[in-house]
Parts: C-alpha cells; structure tokens; sequence
C-alpha cells in the first residue's frame, strides 16, 4: 500500500513539474492547440477520431448531407490538418485530475464516496498521404481511489483509436474507423455494455463507410458497423458477451441546391454468445436533409421495422423516426444534437432487446478566447415489450426505465499547451424493475500539459 502510495506521488510531481514548466513563457513552441485534440479528462473537446455508441445508434444517428454537396469527409477540425500545419506528426498530452465520486459501486443504496486522482497520458499520431489520412491515438487511464472497501485502490482503462480516410476521387471517398479498449466504468453517454458497474470489460467498435457521388445530383453511403463486447467477470458475461452487426444503405437525391431527398435500408442483428437472447431487425425510411445555412443542417428520417426476436421466435413491428440538427456557431462553437426512435440492445439479462427514445446533444461555446464551456448528454427512454421479454421466461412483465448521463465544465485556456478545467458529471437510472436503479454524482478539477 505504501509502495502505491509513494509512486502516485512520484508520478504527480513528474507531471505537475511538466506543467510548471509549460507556463514558463516561449517553452514548447511546437505545442498543440488542445482544443483539437479531446481526451478523457476534457471530454466536452472531442476529437474526429471519436468514434462512440452501439452500432445500431451510430446507423440510426448518422448525420447526412445534401447529396450534391462533396462526398462527406473526415469531418472538420481534422486532426491530421491540425498536426501537418505544425510540421510535425505527433502530440503528446497528459490530463491529470482530482475527482470525487459520491457512488463509485453505481449501487441503489449503501453507496460508497471516494476521491479519486486520475492520470491520463495520451498520444496521437498522424500521418498524412496522398488522398489518405491515417490517425492514430492511445490513452492510458490510470485511478487511484483514496477509499476502496475492496482493498483494490487503483485501476486501468486503456484506449486505442485508429482512423483511416482515402480520397478516390473528388466523389468517392472511404472512411474507416475502429475504437477499441479495456473499461470499468459504464459508458452510459455511449450506451455501451450494462448501465451498473459489473467489472473490467473490453469493447471494439469498428466502422466503415463508402460515400460516391454518381451524379450531381444523385448520391449513396454505405456503411458497416460491429461492436464486440466481452466481460472478464464470467457470470456476468453469459449474458453479456455479444457480437453486434449492422448494414446499412442511403440513397441520396437532391432535387433542390439546399434540400435532398433519401431513402434507406438498416439490418441490425445482435448475437450472444452465452445466451439464445437477441434479435435481428429491418428497417426502411424515407427523409429530408436541409442545409438551411453553410453553418446549419436539419435531418428527418421516418419509417418502419420488422423485428426478429431470438427467443420465441416472435416478431413485432415498430415504427422508426430519427431528427438531428449540426449547428456551427463560430470557429470552436457548435451545437449538434439528435433524437432516435429504433430498437437497440439490452444489457437486461431477460430481454431480447428494447424499444429506445434516445436525444443525445453536444454543446460547445467559447465565452472569450480562453473560456470555454462545454455540455455532452444523453436521455434514454427504454421501453419492453411482453415479446421483447421472452428471455425471462415470463418472470418479468413489460416496463420502461430512462437513463440519464451527462457531463459538463468550463476550460481555461492558459496558453497554446495548457489548459485547466472544472466539470460536473451526472448519471442516473430509474427503472420499473427497481434493482436497477442508481444516482451518481462526479465533481472533478483537472489540468492538461500538451506537446
């Protein structure tokens, strides 16, 4: 214990001396803009590698464009852009934070507080082509928790992000994504694995997408998703594991300069390796992109779905509805925000899947040019079904719970490599079937050094 202690000191003073030294005027003069980079500790600045979700959220909230517009791209902001600009093909950040946790166990009562220090040390590397980008960023988490009645006081999450992004042509373009990592923590903002703490898990999420313009005015995106999950506690993975795929295809016609007509095809299935649970699902829609202004989009999807569910062999139909809109308010403010009506997995042991209403948004706003303040959230809405609880054998009857998570803090910018932050994160379930619910509150300040 002494030995821990004395090292997560040792590591502080490292780290604290590197930020001393950052204030020193002129010192770094190659250093990154942090704002461009994200990380765990600044989540509100996220970075085009960020890839996030289930696969059949990412499908259902995919954000379009007109499509007489250029073939969508790596997006803005881009890292690689960012890194060429300073002649250099890498950066290296490290967030160093002190948190407290009023319930670290996510439990319904009995809940333990802890304070929490948290060292993040991130590197990102890019390395741009002809017609071709590739990204690349590793992110160690390193927590040490002051109170821990399990005796572990520290834990790990690591993070591996790669991005690949080729330019056939003016019109054709491939984006390749792939996030994958080691976590404790749930990740309600993604709505990956269980909403409560259930131990260590690993989580890949890889992504694909084709966008050609074959004509002026008409164009398609293909994309391919899967999110694998796997659970180092056994018990918890027999119903838990999963392999989860999704297809999906969009036509695309503009029939005005600012407006565009589409139509799409989705198949998600979800399979468990443990348990018969899961189900495949078809959806078909119809909607409208409208580029109201160079810096405002509005997207609306609505249509159907079959549903096949696993167990029982049952289908159900359900309607299918999407809206978002991308709002780029100034030069690092920007607002998007999207709503989602589809069916999407279950970590509930007794479903085969649930029926969501999600609205997640992302708020970024600059005060001055040093003060930034920023909001990432998600409301979750998860009704079942009787059909949808098959699994269960009829032990449970239909119900409905939300999940609420979100996170917000303001960003002091000191200079071009340091900044410091203070920020709030909020979670909470409130289910029907009561021995899933919980509240959490996590206050944190941090500082991060760049170079």
């Amino acid at each position: 214990m002494a030995g821990k202690v004395a090292c997560m000191g040792t590591m502080c003073r490292i780290i604290l001396a590197s930020l001393f030294l950052a204030l020193i005027p002129g010192w770094g003069a190659y250093a990154l803009d942090p704002t461009q980079t994200g990380g765990p500790a600044f989540s509100g600045l996220a970075t085009p590698l960020d890839t996030g979700g289930s696969a059949s959220a990412a499908a259902a909230a995919t954000t379009t464009t007109p499509a007489a517009a250029a073939p969508a791209s790596s997006g803005t902001g881009s890292i690689s852009d960012t890194l060429t600009d300073l002649k250099r093909f890498f950066t290296v950040t490290c967030d160093v934070r002190e948190e407290y946790d009023d319930n670290i166990e996510t439990a319904q009562t009995n809940k333990i507080a802890s304070l929490k220090e948290d060292i993040s040390p991130t590197i990102l590397f890019s390395y741009p082509m002809d017609n071709s980008t590739f990204d690349a960023r590793y992110t160690l988490g390193f927590i040490y928790y002051n109170h821990s009645p399990s005796g572990d006081h520290t834990e790990q999450d690591h993070d591996v992000i790669l991005r690949y992004n080729h330019s056939f042509s003016d019109r054709f373009n491939l984006d390749l994504r792939d996030d994958g990592g080691y976590h404790i923590d749930p990740s309600l903002l993604q709505s990956i694995g269980t909403v409560n703490r259930q131990g260590g898990y690993y989580d890949n999420i890889f992504t694909g997408e084709l966008t050609a313009q074959w004509t002026p005015l008409f164009g398609t995106v293909s994309s391919y998703s899967n999110d694998f999950i796997y659970y180092e506690n056994g018990d918890v993975g027999t119903s838990e594991d999963s392999d989860e795929n999704t297809f999906s295809q969009d036509f695309r016609f503009a029939f005005w300069p600012t407006v565009t007509f589409s139509a799409g095809l989705i198949y998600d299935n979800i399979d468990y390796f443990y348990s018969t649970r899961g189900y495949s699902n078809y959806t078909a829609d119809f909607g409208l992109d409208w580029q109201a202004l160079p810096s405002l989009s509005f997207g609306v999807r609505g249509g159907g779905s079959i549903e096949i569910l696993d167990q029982g062999g049952g289908s159900q139909l359900n309607p299918y509805a999407t809206a978002n809109v991308n709002w780029q308010l100034g030069e690092r403010s920007r607002l998007i925000g999207s709503y989602v009506h589809t069916v999407t997995p279950s970590d509930f042991a007794g479903a085969d899947s649930q029926t969501s209403d999600r609205v997640s948004g992302n708020f970024l706003y600059n005060f001055t040019q040093d003060i930034t303040t920023h909001f990432t959230g998600t409301f979750n809405r998860g009704n079942y079904t009787q059909n949808q609880l098959e699994p269960s054998g009829g032990a449970v009857s239909g119900f409905s719970e939300d999940v609420v998570a979100f996170d917000t803090g303001v960003t002091y910018h000191y200079n071009q490599y340091v900044d410091f932050e203070v920020g709030y994160t909020f979670s909470t379930v409130d289910s029907e079937e009561q021995s899933r619910n919980y509240t959490r509150n996590q206050v944190y300040v941090g500082a991060r050094g760049t170079y």
